[in-house]
């Protein structure tokens, strides 16, 4: 199963959870508003997400790091805001706790799109 690239971007996903965790609880314990600490999370996170995706998950070497790069921030940019939104609305209007709103966006925002997103537009595979 691990040959299979999905199976490593899912495993590389959880392992960017850490990060992104650790940055957005720090920055809610020094006081930073729950967008700000959801999205900057979500940029650590993802930094760490692109760097494992292209060398482990995909073994993306042929093309260049800006191209793939400028791609991947974009999806990124796009996913982050709605992001955002979403442990906003579970958090501030829902009143569930961060870490509980943050996975389920997670889930709702990040999982599939990304996934999908990343094999066919970031990381397409490669013709032989």
């Amino acid at each position: 199963m691990w040959n299979w690239w999905a199976a490593r971007s899912l495993a590389i996903g959880a392992g960017s959870v850490a990060f992104d965790l650790a940055t957005g609880l720090t920055l809610l314990w020094l006081g930073a508003p729950t967008r700000v600490a959801a999205m900057s999370g979500n940029a650590v996170g993802s930094t760490f997400t692109y760097f494992a995706n292209r060398h482990f998950a995909f073994r993306d070497h042929a093309e260049p790091v800006a191209k793939s790069g400028l791609k991947f921030f974009l999806m990124q940019a796009m996913l982050a805001v709605v992001h955002g939104q979403v442990v906003v609305w579970l958090r501030d209007g829902q009143g569930l706790p961060y870490v509980l709103a943050k996975l389920l966006a997670d889930v709702l925002v990040v999982t599939g799109p990304q996934l999908l997103l990343m094999r066919f537009v970031i990381f397409p595979k490669q013709a032989k």
